[in-house]
């Protein structure tokens, strides 16, 4: 192979830009540069000049690019948010994670969790409260109850507010991560933060302050962020713009090694990314919907997301969707893996001279941004 491109002559830049300048007639190049915003303007040509370095996948030694297929079920009555779990599950969902209104009594956890083999799936708890240390007793029960080995349950949990406050929480902390070595109890929820691909660079810096914070938090009551770093996960929503949605991914990988960096933690690792597709995007066109959210899922595994979540088409109509919808936002997901194999790529993204452009600007200027918010 490597005979084969000896055979081929390099072109460098300036000779295609004098093409490119030919076949457009006179017509400047400039005059299609996409302004992403005040501070990122990217031409269409991109060459391997742009690049300072020879460009290296964000793989983490992982050998595949797989990803959990998610689904989010809201949960009122216990007894049919089971239900519905178990559905997706027996539909190839192997993700789920629980929006709860409430912290769950002992009693409806385990109504909420009847039947489903925590060993083989991976569950995620989304509060609207602060409160955790109450949910976590009565989690670590339930697994003690059903005699699970604890270091098969992949589980992440969503609270508001920060999770270590003092150093009782810190002690908690220490208690549960033993118990649940394979568990995140901090999720940096940034959905909010989205705002378009005009406000991408401020999105990225507020997502980089807030885990900076919980970092921060770590260290300040003690804890070895060598080990505990790996506790936080992000949470983000993927939006319109496709390539934005894949650098903007990508980028937050680049920026988080820069804080563990500057943390100088010494076995550093990417972080855990989920990516929601947003009902702020959808329309009320249920078709359209479909085939927008296939772009953006797409984008959303390019970038390098461990987890994803497609909402219903319709549930910007009732916050639910019909089930039929359900389903179809479910297969989507089986289309990229089992038809199109999206999971084997590790990085699929890495040596395209425009996304890494595009991910190398939104990186920098997020940094920047994020160093005047510290």
């Amino acid at each position: 192979m490597a005979t084969l491109f000896e055979q081929f002559q390099s072109v460098s830049k300036a000779d295609w830009l004098a093409k490119v300048e030919k076949d457009l007639k006179g017509k400047p190049i400039d005059g299609l540069n996409w302004e992403v915003n005040e501070d990122i303007t990217l031409t269409p040509f991109a060459h391997a000049d742009d690049l300072p370095t020879k460009a290296s996948p964000l793989n983490n030694q992982r050998t595949s690019n797989s990803w959990e297929i998610g689904v989010k079920v809201q949960v009122g009555n216990m007894q049919l948010a089971n239900k519905e779990a178990l559905n997706a599950l027996m539909n190839g969902a192997n993700a789920i994670a629980f929006e709860l209104r409430k912290s769950p009594s002992k009693t409806e956890l385990k109504t909420l969790l009847k039947d489903i083999e925590l060993e083989w799936v991976s569950t995620h708890f989304i509060f609207k409260q602060k409160s955790w240390k109450r949910f976590m007793n009565f989690f670590l029960d339930y697994v003690a109850e059903k005699e699970y080995e604890v270091e098969k349950l992949a589980c992440t949990f969503s609270f508001k507010g920060g999770v270590v406050n003092n150093a009782k929480d810190a002690t908690r902390l220490k208690e549960i991560v033993e118990k649940l070595p394979k568990s995140q109890l901090m999720t940096i929820n940034t959905r909010a933060f989205n705002r378009g691909t005009q406000k991408v660079v401020t999105e990225l810096a507020q997502t980089l302050k807030q885990g900076n914070a919980a970092l921060s938090d770590l260290n300040q009551h003690g804890l070895d962020l060598a080990q505990y770093h790996s506790q936080i996960q992000f949470s983000i929503s993927i939006g319109d713009s496709y390539f934005v949605n894949i650098a903007k991914t990508r980028a937050l990988k680049l920026c988080w090694q820069q804080i563990l960096d500057a943390w100088k933690i010494t076995s550093p690792a990417l972080p855990n990314i989920e990516a929601h597709l947003t009902t702020s995007t959808q329309t009320d066109n249920e078709n359209y919907n479909k085939i927008k959210a296939t772009s953006q899922a797409m984008a959303a595994v390019i970038g390098g997301a461990k987890r994803l979540y497609i909402y219903p088409s319709d549930e910007v109509k009732d916050g639910l969707g019909t089930p039929f919808a359900q389903r179809i936002a479910l297969n989507v997901q089986h289309l990229m893996q089992l038809e199109s194999y999206m999971d084997r790529v590790v990085d699929p993204a890495a040596g395209s001279y425009y996304i890494e452009n595009l991910t190398n600007k939104l990186a920098a200027t997020a940094w920047k941004a994020f160093q005047q918010l510290s």
